[in-house]
Formats: C-alpha cells, sequence, structure tokens
C-alpha cells in the first residue's frame, strides 16, 4: 500500500498547482519527496524536491523554494541527467534572483545554460540566457545585457519573426564596435 502513496501525493500535488494553489502543492510535493526517500528513490525524491521548489516560488516563499532545491542539481549530475541537473541549477538561480542575490543568481544561471548548451537544448538556453540578460540590465551592465541577449538568440535555429527581428537589433552595437 505504500507504494501508492508516493504517487498519489504526487498526482494531487499537481492537480494543485494547476489549481493555483502553490503552497498546498509544495507541501505535496515534500510529502512526495519524503515517501520517495523512504523507498530509497534518490532521483524520484529530487525531482519531488525541484517541484516542490517551483511551486513556492509560485507562492513567493523563495528562501524556502531554495531550501527545497539545494542539492537536487547534485543528484542529477551523479545520475547523469544532465537537464534536470540544469533545470534544478536554473530553479537555484530563480530563488537567488527573487532573494536578491544577483551575482549568485547570474553565476547559477550562468551553469544552467552551459548546460543546456551543451545538450542541445537552445529553448532552454535561450530562457536561460534571458533571465541573465534581465539580471544584468537591472545591475546596469548594458552591454553584459546585450550581450548576453544576443548569445541566447544566436543559438537557436529556426527563430520565430520577433526573434529574428530582435537578434538583427542586438547586432547593431556589435556592428558599431566592430567597424
Amino acid at each position: 500500500m505504500t507504494e501508492y502513496k508516493p504517487a498519489s501525493s504526487e498526482e494531487e500535488a499537481k492537480d494543485l498547482y494547476r489549481a493555483g494553489k502553490f503552497k498546498q502543492a509544495a507541501d505535496g510535493f515534500s510529502q512526495a519527496a519524503a515517501f520517495y526517500l523512504e523507498m530509497d528513490e534518490q532521483l524520484l525524491a529530487a525531482e519531488m524536491r525541484n517541484n516542490q521548489s517551483v511551486a513556492l516560488l509560485k507562492a513567493k516563499e523563495p528562501r524556502l523554494a531554495l531550501e527545497a532545491v539545494q542539492g537536487t542539481d547534485e543528484i542529477f549530475r551523479n545520475a547523469g541527467d544532465p537537464l534536470k541537473q540544469g533545470m534544478a541549477l536554473a530553479n537555484q538561480a530563480t530563488a537567488l534572483q527573487d532573494l536578491g542575490e544577483k551575482e549568485q543568481a547570474i553565476d547559477g544561471f550562468n551553469r544552467a545554460a552551459e548546460i543546456f548548451k551543451d545538450n542541445g537544448e537552445k529553448q532552454l538556453f535561450l530562457q536561460t540566457m534571458q533571465s541573465i540578460s534581465s539580471l544584468k540590465m537591472k545591475s546596469r551592465n548594458l552591454v553584459g545585457a546585450l550581450f548576453s541577449m544576443q548569445e541566447g538568440l544566436d543559438a537557436l535555429e529556426n527563430p520565430n519573426l520577433r526573434q529574428k527581428i530582435l537578434r538583427t537589433l542586438l547586432r547593431i552595437p556589435q556592428n558599431l564596435i566592430d567597424k
């Protein structure tokens, strides 16, 4: 009977999340993680902790979100799952960003972006570079913000019209510097 508890807690938490009840969803993901740990399912527990972190971020609880996701990137790295490792790093960076820790957030996003780029996850790479760009813009590092955004857009093979226009506009300062 215990084997059904994590799955039912997980499904209930997902339903709560979809309903916008983020704090209750976070509690459900936490329970599922605890059940998976009891069953010695480290990867599933880490996944639940990442889900818990996302729910806590939505609930405007960045400190708790950071605590929930802490260390999960290492679990995924050791398991050879770079995509989930990158997502865990991005979740940590988002929590740090919400806590006002801009430099630490940029570092976490850079590590996640590198993983996404190395694994051909172009859309996740672009989203992560946009986060870096936004943080650099808020820190008044305009050149760094432009280059981060440009790097993310340049990685796309089939950008949409808006992305093509933005990529062209971002090349203007580079072209002026090169002349």
